[in-house]
């Protein structure tokens, strides 16, 4: 009888490789801040342009790019761990 070697598994990532949890979090943080940031921008724009005359539109246009914002970080995170989209 021979004895069997039990071999790594190729799929799990090196640990070595994986960055510390700070880093991740602040990378989130940054990710977040950056989602606000370009929401606002949109509806700055958009005041700028005379489209938003009322304050109650900015929000309403804030909330139509959130959800854009959503949809992008949802399909990059997706493609990030090769998730199949619906």
């Amino acid at each position: 009888m021979k004895r069997t070697i039990k071999s790594t598994n190729a799929s799990q990532p090196d640990i070595s490789t994986i960055p510390p949890l700070q880093v991740l979090l602040s990378r989130s943080e940054d990710d977040f801040y950056g989602s606000l940031q370009r929401i606002w921008n949109n509806v700055v724009v958009l005041e700028d342009m005379g489209i938003i005359k009322q304050e109650n539109d900015k929000f309403m246009y804030a909330y139509r790019f959130a959800e854009l914002e959503l949809q992008r970080a949802f399909a990059s995170a997706n493609e990030a761990i090769n998730l199949p989209t619906h």
